[in-house]
């Protein structure tokens, strides 16, 4: 009896120690960021008719990417270690794949951005990454807009992201020819 009481409590420690490896190994697999292209992002899904509320936050969050996006607002440049201020409480940061390092310890204007604005040169650039966590000193940003000057997809752009955070929107566009 004894040693059938022993036999089913090693089986039942090492099925469960089986379980929990599974479970741990679920958790800690990537989870895959829902990136879009700028024209997806803008157009409202007509799913989210079937509620009001969605549809309203939708419709705001919309506009307010097109307001980022397409009006003048007070922003930051920053490429090659120069830091460029515009306008008073800047809501935009406009920067490049190799700036991004820098970001937290060199922009000074941090609280009111709310877009940042990635540019993309090269293809070469699709195999570096960009963490999420380099973002996480600034308190109001909800967007991350990609523009590459080299046609891409989604999933390029999703491969090069690390980490996942629900409060940022990811999307992109390609913009070829002189954006200077």
């Amino acid at each position: 009896m004894k040693t059938n009481t022993i036999i089913i409590l090693l089986i039942t420690f090492y099925s469960v120690t089986i379980l929990s490896q599974n479970s741990t190994i679920n958790i800690t697999s990537p989870t895959s960021l829902n990136v879009k292209a700028i024209d997806d992002f803008l157009v409202p899904v007509n799913g989210l008719q079937n509620n009001a509320n969605q549809s309203a936050v939708a419709l705001l969050n919309i506009q307010n990417v097109k307001n980022l996006i397409y009006n003048t607002q007070p922003s930051i440049y920053y490429f090659s270690g120069v830091e460029k201020i515009y306008g008073e409480k800047p809501k935009n940061l406009f920067t490049d794949l190799n700036s991004l390092s820098n970001l937290n310890n060199v922009i000074s204007l941090k609280n009111n951005i709310e877009i940042i604005i990635i540019k993309l040169e090269n293809t070469n650039q699709l195999n570096s990454t960009i963490s999420l966590e380099l973002f996480s000193s600034f308190k109001n940003l909800k967007y991350i807009y990609i523009i590459s000057s080299f046609d891409t997809t989604a999933q390029a752009i999703a491969n090069m992201i690390v980490g996942s955070n629900d409060q940022y929107s990811v999307f992109f566009n390609v913009e070829k020819g002189d954006t200077n």
